[in-house]
C-alpha cells in the first residue's frame, strides 16, 4: 500500500517522520519515496535518523552495520552530518565517494571494466571522426583522444591499481574519471552478486537525498538491489523534481515506484 501525504503546518509533517521511522526498520525494511518542494525534507530525514538511532543504534554498532546517507553536493553532505552531530552510525558522504569507498579495492575488476569499456569509447569517437570534418579543433581533439585512450588500453595489459579524488581533476592513467567511478559501481551492483552482497550487509539502509540529480544508471542499480534485496534492504529517495540541476539524472524517477514502498 502506497501512504501520501501532503505537507504544509510544521505538526502535519508528523505523518510522514512516523513512516518514515517505521521503514527504519531492521526487522523489516521498507523502501520509501519521499518528494516534496520547499523544506522539511532535511528535518524528516534528520528526525528519522535520530528515531534509529535511539532503538536500533547499540545493535548496529554491535555488528558493525551503518545506514548510509549520500548526497549529490558536498553542502548537503556537511549539513546532514552537522545536524546529527557526526554520529559515525550514520556513513554519510557524496555519491561519488560512496561509489569510490564500495569499488576501491577491486583494481582486478575495474581493470577488466576499463578493458571492456574503452574499446567502445574508441569506436564511438572513430565513428564521430568519420562524420566530422578533417582539420577543425573537434577533429584534432577526437583523434589526441582516441590516441590517448588506445595508450591507456595497452597499459591495462598489466594489472594495475587505480586512484581518484571524488573533489578533484583526476589525472594520468591510473585515474578514474568521476563518470567512470559511478558507471563501474553501478555496474558492480547489479552484474556482481558477491559485490552487491557486501554492500548490503554494510548499509542495510540506504538513503539518497536529492535523488533527483543521481544518476540515472545508479539510480536503476540501486532499484535492482531493492527489488532483489527484500526483506534485508531498505531503499529511501529523497528530494524534489523542481529543483533538478543536472542533467544525467534519471527524468522518470517516481514512475513506476513498487506499491510496496512508502509515498
Amino acid at each position: 500500500m502506497v501512504s501520501s501525504f501532503t505537507t504544509g503546518a510544521s505538526d502535519t509533517d508528523n505523518p510522514v517522520d512516523v513512516v518514515i521511522e517505521e521503514c527504519l526498520n531492521p526487522e523489516s525494511p521498507k523502501s520509501f519515496f519521499l518528494y516534496a518542494a520547499g523544506s522539511g525534507k532535511t528535518y524528516s530525514l534528520v528526525k528519522g535518523l535520530e528515531a534509529f538511532e535511539k532503538k536500533h543504534g547499540t545493535k548496529f554498532r554491535r555488528t558493525g552495520r551503518k545506514i548510509a546517507v549520500i548526497t549529490y553536493t558536498n553542502a548537503a553532505c556537511d549539513e546532514i552530518t552537522e545536524r546529527v552531530k557526526s554520529n559515525f552510525l550514520f556513513h554519510i558522504s557524496t555519491i561519488h565517494s560512496f561509489c569510490w569507498h564500495q569499488i576501491k579495492t577491486f583494481h582486478d575488476d575495474i581493470r577488466s571494466w576499463l578493458q571492456r569499456a574503452i574499446p567502445i569509447e574508441i569506436s564511438e569517437l572513430e565513428q564521430e571522426e568519420t562524420r566530422g570534418r578533417p582539420g577543425t579543433q573537434a577533429s584534432i581533439t577526437r583523434q589526441r583522444s582516441i590516441a590517448n585512450k588506445k595508450e591507456r588500453l595497452d597499459w591495462l595489459s598489466e594489472r594495475r591499481e587505480f586512484t581518484y579524488n571524488p573533489n578533484g581533476d583526476n589525472i594520468g592513467k591510473a585515474s578514474l574519471s568521476h563518470s567512470d567511478v559511478l558507471k563501474i559501481c553501478a555496474d558492480f551492483l547489479v552484474s556482481k552478486p558477491s559485490f552487491q552482497q557486501i554492500v548490503v550487509n554494510r548499509y542495510p539502509f540506504l538513503l539518497i537525498y536529492e535523488s533527483q540529480d543521481t544518476n540515472k544508471h545508479l539510480i536503476e542499480a540501486f532499484f535492482v538491489v531493492e527489488e532483489q534485496q527484500q526483506g534485508h534492504f531498505g531503499l529511501g529517495l529523497i528530494g524534489d523534481m523542481m529543483q533538478r540541476i543536472y542533467g544525467d539524472g534519471k527524468v522518470d524517477l517516481g514512475k513506476n515506484i513498487p506499491d510496496r514502498w512508502a509515498k
